[in-house]
């Protein structure tokens, strides 16, 4: 089965939509152990030089209905890495960036250290995976946006120098830098001072938020110009001093916190390593990969921002966590 580039009123791919507008599936790529894996791990101890492909990384869809996971729609090309992130734009998915750890199929031949790529591939309604031109820098896990023909990257999960955000502009096919907000440096959510900045594409001017925005996780998404994210103790771990206080959320107009009032009982951790989504009309979903017990598991809740109370108003959707069982070595689930 092909991979289908399907066109929503959204512009997200691989999406399906119910008619409420919610999405009802999540794409995810999986790091599938090749069947003779074992055999090629042993020889890769033995020869760390080899360029043995343990994995075939495969598109699947989770449906958040059923729910059911989808047979393979498509397989990347041998030198996709993990940690790489996925983003739509025109009709097309790209993914960017990645990461290797002495990965014996590394294309740049460092297989002994841990590092970051710079690659992009991506998949149009030909059938086929192609490559783009790559990044400026190398990025593992960076934050992508796109608006229009663009394509705007953010961050990496190690220092890039100063150089954190770039451009990619897909009619141009090229690559060009962000300049940096006034006297400031690094993601933007400058962690270096605990400061919040908003990026204007229009004119690429920026704008500080919040100059003391304090703590953050990559595990954010935004409804109605309120940005919510999870509460950590770790990079990306959940805080379990109080359940009922793992979601923050801020008003990026109003420039405040918002106070958030659960209608229902909030949803309890459900793992160390969680993914914060919007699925559409104010649905959010937690999600997770269990890389040992080989599921996944999602919960959806309902936030509602209300003028008058200054309030946000959250209910669950559902009184217990869902499980689906896959199993792989590494998943990345996404929003196209």
């Amino acid at each position: 089965m092909s991979l289908e580039v399907e066109t929503s009123n959204s512009g997200n791919l691989l999406g399906v939509r119910g008619p409420d507008g919610v999405l009802e599936t999540l794409p995810f790529r999986a790091w599938i152990y090749r069947p003779d894996w074992r055999r090629k791990m042993v020889a890769f101890q033995d020869n760390p030089t080899g360029e043995e492909q343990l994995f075939r990384v495969e598109w699947h869809t989770l449906n958040l209905k059923s729910p059911e996971i989808s047979e393979t729609l498509s397989t990347m090309p041998s030198d996709a890495r993990n940690c790489g992130t996925a983003v739509s734009c025109r009709n097309r998915v790209y993914v960017l960036g990645g990461r290797c750890s002495g990965d014996p199929s590394c294309p740049d031949k460092r297989f002994n250290q841990i590092h970051f790529h710079n690659s992009v591939f991506y998949f149009d309604c030909d059938g086929e995976w192609k490559k783009a031109p790559p990044m400026l820098f190398p990025r593992g896990s960076p934050a992508a946006v796109a608006t229009g023909t663009k394509i705007y990257v953010f961050g990496s999960v190690s220092v890039i120098d100063g150089h954190f955000a770039e451009v990619f502009d897909t009619e141009r096919n090229r690559w060009e830098t962000v300049p940096p907000p006034p006297a400031a440096s690094g993601l933007v959510h400058f962690r270096s001072n605990g400061s919040l900045h908003a990026f204007y594409p229009d004119d690429g001017s920026w704008e500080c938020l919040e100059p003391e925005f304090g703590r953050w996780s990559r595990a954010s998404a935004m409804v109605d110009n309120v940005v919510y994210f999870l509460y950590t103790s770790g990079w990306d771990c959940w805080d379990q001093s109080d359940s009922r206080d793992f979601l923050g959320a801020y008003h990026v107009v109003y420039k405040k916190w918002m106070p958030i009032k659960w209608k229902t009982e909030s949803p309890l951790p459900i793992a160390t390593i969680i993914n914060l989504f919007h699925l559409g009309n104010g649905v959010m979903c937690v999600a997770s990969y269990s890389e040992l017990e080989y599921f996944f598991t999602y919960k959806k809740f309902r936030v509602h921002f209300d003028s008058d109370s200054g309030e946000i108003n959250a209910t669950v959707e559902s009184e217990s966590a869902t499980i689906v069982s896959f199993e792989c070595f590494f998943s990345e689930l996404s929003v196209l």
